[in-house]
């Protein structure tokens, strides 16, 4: 039978939307620079904030299809329970600081001139909702190595693919390596699109 292709797109969501909804928001972290704060919270810059929270936030759903399709695919029930758990734990972790970073500019959107915060207020804003997505992203390594720490019904390929994305959510906090959490989704999400019409494969071995 014939699978629908949610988690297929949703995977692909995930990855572009992601990477693309960060790169647009460009929020402040890291090294403190008030020019590059004052330019995240100018009125000209708020339509691609919103933006940005949106494009999240819809790869954020992606996620969730994507999660519920390798749920189906783990052999032990209590596992897949777990995997479940700690994937929805992740998904809200990590909306919650997309939505975080935004807050200020959002405020000073809807409340007019009169919102106004230092500079390095904003930036702490900022800086803490980068934290709460690195939580997030570190929950989700837990959830994939879940995954691939057992019988699973996908190619082994998948599967050790899935353990190297969640290593690499793992060290989110560098933030480089989430570079392989985006191609995992997207490889991943290819394959979807392309096999689950097809017969499921044979369980792989732990």
């Amino acid at each position: 039978m014939r699978r629908s292709p949610a988690a297929g797109v949703g995977a692909l969501a995930f990855g572009v939307l992601t990477f693309v909804g960060l790169i647009v928001e460009n929020a402040p972290g890291g090294n403190y620079s008030a020019k590059d704060v004052a330019d995240y919270v100018r009125s000209g810059h708020r339509p691609l904030v919103f933006l940005g929270v949106y494009l999240g936030a819809l790869g954020i759903v992606g996620l969730v299809f994507l999660l519920a399709r390798l749920r189906d695919a783990i052999a032990d029930g209590s596992r897949a329970r777990v995997f479940w758990g700690l994937g929805l734990s992740a998904t809200g972790t990590i909306g919650a600081g997309y939505a975080l970073t935004a807050a200020v500019p959002i405020a000073m959107g809807y409340g007019g001139k009169g919102v106004t915060l230092p500079p390095t207020v904003t930036f702490v804003f900022s800086e803490s909702g980068w934290v709460i997505m690195t939580v997030g992203f570190i929950v989700l390594g837990c959830a994939l190595l879940t995954f691939a720490l057992g019988r699973v019904a996908v190619p082994a390929w998948v599967r050790w693919s899935t353990g190297i994305a969640g290593i690499a959510a793992l060290a989110s906090a560098a933030w480089f390596p989430l570079a392989l959490v985006i191609i995992w989704a997207i490889a991943t999400g290819i394959w979807l699109l392309v096999r689950d019409g097809a017969p499921e494969a044979a369980p792989s071995p732990a």
